[in-house]
């Protein structure tokens, strides 16, 4: 059986620009531990409140994927968003085939973002560390599924 393991995984947060009143050194490319929710300025209160609902919807999700919250969640950023939950597609779609297939690739021409862009709004990374029992996952070799 295996011992149990911390990983961490990572959740986008988009708040207004506004909103986006603390930032760690990883906004100005350098190395850093994240913020901690619990000690933000209490000039970034509505913010603090988000990242909470939010690190709390983050924590269930996880939880259903059976990984358990190891108290320590640290916030990154923030950097111009790339609005994520407007642009987002799946690239396996129709459209994404048939610009392939027609060799047209403007008609995927409105999901390209323009990296220099600016937006209304900031991302953020909440990076939570939880415990997870690693898995095993059986391999059957070539040789193996020939000999059955």
């Amino acid at each position: 059986m295996f011992d149990l393991a911390v990983t961490s995984r990572t959740a986008y947060v988009t708040v207004p620009r506004e909103m986006a009143t603390v930032n760690c050194d990883c906004a100005h490319n350098r190395s850093c531990k994240g913020l901690e929710i619990n000690g933000l300025p209490l000039t970034a209160r509505a913010l603090e409140l988000h990242l909470r609902e939010i690190g709390y919807r983050f924590i269930n999700r996880m939880e259903v994927r059976g990984l358990r919250y190891l108290n320590d969640m640290r916030l990154h950023g923030p950097w111009v968003s790339k609005e994520f939950d407007r642009r987002m597609v799946d690239i396996q779609s129709d459209l994404f085939a048939r610009a392939e297939r027609e060799n047209d690739p403007s008609l995927v021409l409105p999901f390209v973002v323009d990296q220099g862009a600016t937006s209304p709004y900031s991302d953020y990374l909440l990076i939570g560390k939880f415990i997870m029992r690693p898995v095993a996952t059986p391999m059957v070799t070539v040789k193996e599924a020939i000999n059955g």
